[in-house]
């Protein structure tokens, strides 16, 4: 675990007697960035084909 006096936040809230930190991924290239959104289209359609798939198997 990283020693907390070192770790550096991009936001920090305060909400009553609770701080929420905000860390932020590091900057990554445009392809970086296309990579990785296809990988969560991929993965939203494979959960629609799934979802329909049990509904039709249910009917």
């Amino acid at each position: 675990m990283a020693d907390k006096t070192t770790e550096k936040y991009d936001a920090t809230y305060n909400f009553g007697n609770t701080t929420v930190h905000v860390v932020a991924p590091p900057p990554m290239s445009r392809e970086e960035l296309q990579k990785r959104m296809r990988a969560f289209h991929n993965a939203g359609w494979a959960i629609i084909q799934e979802l329909q798939q049990n509904e039709a198997e249910q009917e």
